[in-house]
């Protein structure tokens, strides 16, 4: 498709926030839109606080989307664990008091004292789960948490599970963004608990992702300064997986994570009740750090054709959290890395 701007790029939309859309729409033309894959050509030029919201797709990427329920189990090994027992245990009633419970903080919004708090307390919780807890500060007093688990036999390799605690600050809320994530990584964190597994299990509940995925990207750049980005063979990141109306979970990653995002689609189909909805094209969330650097990372999310109408906004309370749904997500990223586990 030409462009009167002269640009002849195409190029994905890489926000969701009402005033950016706003902005964006004198100057684009969409081409493709499905999910969080919004792809459009600029038909004016368009300033630079317009552009920072768009990203150029080149190459594979402009196949844009697969979707769909995978179910072909070609060339999967056996595994040695039964990863059916692991899912079984997944409770949605201990998912439910997790969110209702860190969305009674009047706010999590990074580097206030409730949101401190919160963290406080979530350490406490992953320590008695027998977990090694540090913090990761990237500022004085402004922390993100590591927890982990070692490897029995290859314990140099790390897959890792996050999800973001902080929310945008109003007054009582983000019980889906992301009080629900946390919630499944809360849980995760129990299960595995009693697993014996052979790679290192890292448990990363990153800060700052509202204010611009600063825990996260702080994280990852000092991983890559110590050699040890590498490492982590698998990110999984869980945001806003708790409001459903299509039974879809959506999984984001890059073109070059196609295969892997496949594998997931797969395991969904074997140990949950969701459909699946993949995105080739990353953006917005604490996935994106780790990507940028090589690492293979994933997000799952709700399905954003139909996302919470209360984005970012007061009324994203518990009384729209969908506990069932919240619980299939976590049986699909916890099947997840018990298959990666076993390779």
């Amino acid at each position: 498709m030409s462009s009167s701007s002269g640009d002849n790029d195409l190029y994905q939309v890489i926000t969701g926030h009402p005033h950016d859309i706003e902005e964006l729409n004198p100057h684009i033309e969409t081409v493709y839109q499905k999910g969080r894959l919004w792809v459009v050509d600029l038909k004016t030029s368009a300033p630079l606080a317009v552009r920072k919201n768009l990203r150029a797709l080149t190459g594979k990427e402009k196949h844009f989307l697969y979707e769909g329920m995978f179910i072909s189990n070609k060339g999967q090994k056996a595994k040695k664990v039964n990863i059916s027992h692991f899912v079984s245990q997944v409770s949605g009633e201990n998912i439910k008091q997790d969110i209702v419970e860190l969305s009674s903080y009047e706010t999590r919004f990074v580097a206030t004292p409730e949101n401190t708090l919160a963290l406080q307390q979530t350490a406490a919780r992953l320590n008695s789960l027998g977990y090694e807890v540090r913090e990761h500060c990237y500022r004085d007093e402004v922390c993100s948490l590591i927890a982990e688990k070692k490897g029995l036999s290859k314990n140099n390799e790390v897959l890792m599970i996050m999800a973001h605690i902080d929310s945008v600050g109003e007054a009582f809320a983000g019980a889906d963004d992301n009080a629900s994530g946390m919630a499944a990584l809360l849980e995760m964190a129990r299960i595995l608990k009693d697993y014996d597994n052979q790679r290192t299990i890292r448990f990363f509940v990153t800060n700052g992702e509202e204010a611009g995925l600063i825990g996260s990207s702080h994280y990852a750049r000092s991983l890559e300064e110590e050699n040890k980005i590498h490492d982590i063979q698998l990110a999984l990141n869980l945001d806003m997986i708790g409001f459903n109306s299509t039974g879809v979970v959506e999984i984001e990653t890059d073109p070059r994570f196609e295969e892997t995002a496949r594998l997931m689609g797969d395991l969904a189909s074997r140990y949950t009740s969701l459909r699946t909805k993949i995105t080739l094209g990353a953006w917005g969330s604490d996935h994106l750090p780790f990507l940028q650097r090589g690492v293979p990372s994933l997000l799952t999310i709700e399905d954003w054709e139909s996302k919470n109408p209360c984005y970012h906004e007061e009324c994203d309370t518990v009384d729209l959290i969908n506990f069932d749904y919240v619980a299939e997500i976590t049986k699909l990223n916890l099947s997840t890395i018990l298959y990666k586990d076993q390779e």
